[in-house]
């Protein structure tokens, strides 16, 4: 065999290999702070089929649009219904496979914003889902302002470790909400749910949400937090974060609420100044923006975001 077939041969080998593996496995791009956008995305229990319709390409084109750095989406939220399937989530909650589609939107979400150079972040509560009771009994769960049950910390890993290792290189961090009681949890409790977090790709933002404000944006909530979870409805007029370990992430609505189809409410200079804030200090800045069910963004909203991120 000669030198030049043998080096094809190699070089086939390692294309077929990488093929084969698992995005867990294949090598992640590590993080950049920038402009990003959140979405609150979750048909309700009734149209659960309507994520059938969403427009990945689309939707990815337009973030693109936006030149936007990372993307914040929610798997799922409160009402016991999330927009992929979960492995753990069928063995231990059997029942609740109806309020999962077939179709893993977070999957081609990812790969159409890895082709982009957009980071994904998944969203995800850090209690079980407060609004379906069955769920939370088949979890361990109690109410999220009482301490979680072990029994919980360990259900949850085990759910959150199913699509880390999923959506591996895919995911660069997770952004935890409703951490308002973390008392209790054992230090081998918070290794096993940060090891989850961490599970198919190790450098990932970790943000864990203590709640709204000045006072709780930039907390730290859990040992293996990097990032501030960052919500913050009023942000002052310029960005700056208290000394800290973590990484500066402010995140805040663009209309009156979460998801909200409304006017905007900030104007395109308070919005140049949060982001060039952000990029000097290193950090994030997030916009809530919202989408319709096949993750189309208003035009207006869409329009003043690319005024402001356009190149002079």
């Amino acid at each position: 065999m000669t030198g030049s077939l043998i080096r094809f041969v190699r070089l086939l080998a390692t294309l077929l290999l990488a093929a084969a593996l698992p995005l867990a496995a294949r090598a992640q791009p590590t993080p950049q702070p920038g402009f990003g956008v959140m979405v609150h995305y979750l048909p309700d229990k009734q149209s659960i089929g309507e994520v059938k319709r969403f427009d990945v390409e689309t939707f990815a084109s337009t973030l693109a649009e936006m030149r936007v750095s990372h993307l914040i989406l929610t798997l799922g939220q409160n009402s016991g219904q999330y927009i992929a399937p979960n492995a753990a989530l069928e063995v231990l909650c059997p029942s609740s496979v109806a309020n999962r589609p077939p179709r893993d939107l977070p999957l081609e979400i990812g790969r159409a914003l890895r082709s982009r150079g957009i980071a994904l972040i998944l969203y995800l509560p850090f209690r079980a889902p407060q609004g379906d009771r069955a769920m939370m009994e088949c979890l361990g769960d109690v109410s999220e302002q009482e301490p979680p049950p072990a029994r919980f910390v360990a259900a949850w890993s085990s759910v959150i470790r199913d699509w880390s290792e999923r959506y591996g290189a895919l995911a660069s961090g997770w952004w935890f909400d409703g951490t308002y009681n973390t008392k209790g949890i054992t230090p081998a409790g918070w290794e096993m749910l940060c090891s989850a977090a961490r599970a198919g790709a190790t450098n990932r933002w970790l943000a864990f949400n203590a709640g709204e404000g000045a006072e709780r944006f930039s907390a730290k909530s859990a040992p293996c937090q990097n990032l501030m979870a960052g919500e913050y409805m009023q942000p002052p007029s310029h960005l700056t974060g208290p000394p800290s370990e973590l990484v500066l992430h402010v995140l805040t609505p663009l209309t009156a609420s979460w998801g909200r189809d409304a006017p905007a409410r900030f104007t395109a200079a308070q919005l140049r100044t949060w982001i060039a804030d952000a990029a000097t200090a290193r950090g994030l800045f997030t916009l809530d923006m919202p989408i319709d069910a096949a993750g189309r963004f208003v035009p207006a909203h869409v329009a003043l975001i690319k005024s402001v991120t356009a190149r002079p």
